[in-house]
């Protein structure tokens, strides 16, 4: 028996993530243990956010011919550098605020399945 593959472009994280990393961030300010463990918490949600913003950029896409080539070249650059990883969660940041993808899909038709 086969499951359906999820569908991991949208994938998307409670709007109450957002409150938590920047109370986070605050505690991360006041020294000791607290700061410690305010960083680690920063740390893991902004890899949470860095994982949405590539299915935000998996959303943005998927109209491009050369979706592929644009993708490819990211997903190098990010495992070569590890630094740009900062704009994927940036990107997840701005989709989370803004609603990049919701804006992006409603004026266009739902993509086909994949079979």
């Amino acid at each position: 028996m086969h499951r359906p593959w999820p569908d991991l472009k949208s994938a998307a994280l409670p709007p109450l993530t957002l409150a938590a990393l920047c109370a986070a961030i605050a505690f991360c300010f006041t020294g000791g243990l607290l700061a410690i463990l305010a960083q680690i918490i920063v740390t893991v949600l902004m890899m949470a956010y860095a994982l949405t913003g590539f299915a935000v950029l998996h959303t943005l896409t998927l109209a491009l011919k050369s979706r592929a080539l644009w993708l490819g070249c990211t997903y190098v650059i990010v495992v070569m550098f590890v630094w740009p990883v900062l704009a994927m969660a940036v990107l997840g940041l701005a989709d989370a605020i803004f609603g990049l993808r919701q804006r992006y899909l409603q004026g266009r038709p739902p993509p086909l399945p994949a079979s």
